[in-house]
């Protein structure tokens, strides 16, 4: 049986995780809130916020588990089984939309070094050399 400090750790870096990725998904259906629906879009930010922040309190009841004392398996259906389907959305959502940032901003960066290099003359090339004649 793992310690208590290991488990605690376990538990943080999962927490950690799931919470980077999530943020990572809102950040995207925000932009996408924003840009769709301009009036309506910042009262629709806040509602996806409580609802991302609704939906990963599970992680309060994990972390006081052992301390409840009431029936664990009518809490543990009611409030783990739709966040286990929960954390399994977040995941496809954002292995959908890791290959598109990447995509996006690889080519942003690349087409920023190509214009940079097309708008310099290149520094590491020498000046073709001056023709000096012989002096007597």
């Amino acid at each position: 049986m793992p310690t208590k400090a290991a488990q605690l750790i376990a538990f943080l870096s999962v927490f950690l995780v799931s919470a980077g990725l999530h943020r990572f998904v809102y950040v995207n259906l925000k932009r996408v809130i924003l840009r769709d629906y301009p009036r309506l879009g910042p009262r629709l930010a806040r509602y996806a916020a409580a609802l991302f922040v609704v939906m990963d309190t599970p992680f309060v009841f994990l972390f006081y588990r052992n301390r409840i004392r009431v029936d664990v398996n009518l809490l543990t259906q009611l409030i783990i089984y739709p966040f286990s389907i929960w954390q399994a959305i977040m995941l496809m959502w954002v292995m959908i939309l890791l290959p598109f940032m990447v995509w996006r901003r690889g080519v942003k960066r690349f087409a920023k070094k190509l214009v940079s290099a097309v708008r310099r003359p290149a520094e590491n090339s020498d000046p073709e050399p001056a023709f000096e004649g012989v002096s007597e």
